[in-house]
């Protein structure tokens, strides 16, 4: 069987170092061959993005060019209607027919899960890799818990043997940093230094986007 892959999606408007962070430190935690970030075009559970899909690609390549384990998957950002996960792996899967696909996601996801589109079916194509909190304790009454009691996999080397069919739970590093949070900053005139990567920070201000003036943001840093 071929190694494992790690996939990490969102809308990455804009991508911060809190998603660098989260899929660089699960792809050397689990030892995947390589992780890919999918830009979503149209979130089916949120409202559209804030600038045009082509600023957010190239904000991301920007931020993973200096990690040789991350890449850009731009394939949902080709789609017309809404960014479901379950089409994503299903075009995956058919590219990598063997190999073992980690899909990344947060503790917030996964109490969501029950209620995401096709949710069985993406767990015939892929494992489920959730990070959380050191500490975190998941409320024994939540919905999801029967799907943790049926799917769960405390041996992260299990996720290399078998392609799809898991969910392994990681206590991982989570930077205090929202997307939302940070546009709103922009807006108000605030400087996004130490939040994003300074090639992202560069690219906003060279196309003053997120309402920060063309050139610089003339502001402080957060």
């Amino acid at each position: 069987m071929s190694p494992a892959i790690g996939l990490f999606g969102g809308t990455f408007d804009p991508i911060h170092n809190g998603h660098l962070r989260s899929a660089f430190e699960v792809h050397h935690a689990l030892g995947l061959s390589h992780t890919y970030l999918l830009p979503n075009a149209i979130p089916p559970h949120k409202t559209g993005p804030a600038i045009a899909t082509e600023h957010r690609l190239a904000m991301v390549e920007l931020a993973v060019a200096p990690y040789p384990e991350l890449s850009v998957d731009p394939r949902e950002l080709a789609r017309p209607a809404p960014s479901y996960t379950v089409d994503t792996l299903e075009a995956l899967r058919a590219e990598h027919p063997d190999t073992p696909l980690c899909f990344i996601i947060g503790m917030d996801s996964l109490l969501n899960l029950p209620r995401w589109h096709l949710p069985q079916r993406i767990l015939e194509l892929a494992h489920l890799v959730v990070c959380h909190r050191p500490g975190y304790r998941l409320a024994s009454d939540a919905p999801v818990q029967s799907w943790l009691s049926r799917y769960r996999c405390e041996d992260p080397a299990q996720l290399h043997r078998q392609p799809a069919g898991l969910i392994h739970c990681l206590e991982a590093t989570q930077l205090d940093i929202a997307s939302t949070a940070l546009r709103a900053q922009m807006r108000q005139g605030i400087a996004p230094h130490f939040l994003l990567p300074p090639q992202v920070v560069a690219y906003i201000e060279r196309h003053g986007l997120y309402g920060v003036s063309h050139g610089g943001t003339g502001a402080k840093p957060v």
